[in-house]
């Protein structure tokens, strides 16, 4: 499924958008940086609370889809800068992970 047709799909506010025809392959969820950088797979959406700039040079090393901040949590400033100069993927959503996971299963 494209970026694209999730951001539709999921009702995301788009942050930075990059790249919006990339091919999603699957979902991790997860807030804890190190357990994100040794699991999440390329081509994932990783959906997380976590809205600093650390976040972009995870998603980043791993070649992770986007990045969708759940439960209002938006990116800082330095997040969207850093996010834009590296052509990085970033949404939000008001729903939770959990509802976000829901929504999702069976559609990637």
């Amino acid at each position: 499924m494209k970026l694209s047709e999730i951001i539709s799909h999921l009702e995301l506010c788009p942050f930075v958008v990059a790249d919006d025809s990339v091919e999603v392959t699957g979902v991790h969820c997860g807030d804890l940086l190190s357990h994100v950088m040794a699991n999440v797979e390329e081509g994932q959406l990783w959906i997380t609370i976590q809205g600093h700039v650390n976040v972009v040079a995870v998603a980043q090393l791993r070649d992770v889809a986007c990045i969708v901040l759940a439960g209002d949590n938006a990116p800082d400033p330095q997040t969207i800068s850093k996010a834009r100069a590296l052509g990085v993927n970033i949404c939000g959503s008001s729903r939770s992970a959990a509802e976000l996971c829901m929504a999702l299963a069976g559609s990637i």
